[in-house]
């Protein structure tokens, strides 16, 4: 899970927020901000923006272009509060920007018996995890096969609770997070059999570090998993 920096809300969606009698169903394909852009495309592609293009919870590339709401791999606009709760009525948080997060289709589409990420959760509250808080980026860790472990021993069952919600240790997410943490060792191999004596650990994990910021606004898929394997090194 990867910290989000929450940016701009869309200026289309401001007066539907400040309207108490609006709700998310008022945020539709149907409200043009332009001939070819609606006020939840716009929402949405703000949200990638701010995520550089990755999943908020499983961090898998998410991307609209190309793509028709129809389409299974199509991403969706999720509360983190979700919108059934009291909270989210009593504080008008369906239409919230900063309630707001893109998540991946979460196999909802193409594999239902194995959904993860939003697909997964539904409405269930959160325990612990939050990508708009830092300390998502803290309490996680991957192990050698992939499988997502908790690094907070005092929060140790919240978060294996929101882990399990979310079915973020699917075999698919972590059979790509098992390549990443593979991909780097052989990597490093390879750059250390070239160097011979001159290979230097620490400016091999800053070159590839440097790869893991925003690059074209967009992060690595699966970013914090680069991250956390290399400052291993």
């Amino acid at each position: 899970m990867k910290y989000i920096v929450k940016g701009q809300q869309p200026p289309a969606l401001i007066p539907i927020h400040k309207d108490k009698s609006k709700t998310y169903k008022d945020i539709s394909d149907n409200d043009k901000v332009s001939p070819k852009i609606t006020v939840k495309t716009d929402t949405l592609e703000a949200l990638l923006r701010d995520q550089g293009y990755i999943c908020c919870y499983c961090m898998q590339r998410v991307t609209i272009d190309g793509l028709n709401s129809a389409s299974p791999l199509y991403p969706t606009i999720e509360h983190y509060i979700a919108q059934s709760t009291q909270e989210s009525k009593d504080n008008n948080l369906d239409t919230d920007y900063k309630n707001m997060l893109a998540t991946c289709h979460g196999n909802d589409k193409k594999d239902p018996d194995n959904k993860h990420c939003d697909s997964s959760r539904g409405a269930t509250p959160f325990k612990f995890l939050n990508p708009l808080n830092k300390s998502c980026e803290r309490v996680l860790g991957y192990a050698e096969d992939g499988t997502i472990i908790c690094l907070d021993k005092s929060n140790l069952e919240a978060i294996k609770d929101d882990i399990k919600t979310l079915n973020l240790n699917f075999q698919k997410l972590k059979d790509a997070r098992e390549a990443i943490i593979k991909g780097i060792k052989i990597a490093k191999r390879i750059e250390r059999n070239r160097l011979k004596a001159k290979f230097n650990k620490e400016e091999f994990k800053q070159k590839e570090l440097d790869k893991c910021q925003m690059i074209n606004g967009k992060f690595k898929p699966f970013v914090q998993v680069w991250i956390y394997e290399l400052n291993k090194i």
